[in-house]
């Protein structure tokens, strides 16, 4: 988890992507459906263009099986780039958000489902 959280706060998606299975997949509120491999990757950049000072604080992992875990986080950034068709505004956002992770034997991501309110980042920003 801790790898995966340090690729994100290093704005480098291939470690990202690298953190998952192959055939891993990622799926959260925002995505439509789960995204896979490169689209893993993609994902990242454009929350990175509109949020270029994006970071994630670990708040919590906890396991609930042998290849199984959740983890809880923060997400805040500043606004600075087009998010969801609309301009910057230069606002803060800060979000809180839980993901449930099963592993593959090597400890590479086969599945990462992630819960958060995703109205939250509209309303915060206006």
């Amino acid at each position: 988890v801790q790898t995966y959280i340090d690729a994100w706060n290093a704005r480098d998606a291939a470690a990202i992507v690298a953190c998952f299975a192959d055939g891993g997949t990622y799926e959260d509120p925002a995505t439509g459906g789960p995204l896979a491999g490169e689209a893993i990757g993609e994902m990242a950049r454009q929350l990175w263009a509109s949020f270029p000072d994006l970071t994630f604080t670990l708040l919590g992992v906890a396991g609930s099986g042998p290849d199984t875990l959740a983890f809880e986080w923060r997400m805040a950034g500043t606004n600075h780039g087009p998010f969801a068709g609309l301009p910057p505004t230069g606002k803060p956002i800060a979000i809180d958000g839980v993901d449930f992770v099963r592993l593959d034997p090597d400890g590479r991501i086969r599945s990462l489902r992630g819960h958060f309110d995703s109205g939250i980042i509209p309303r915060q920003l206006g």
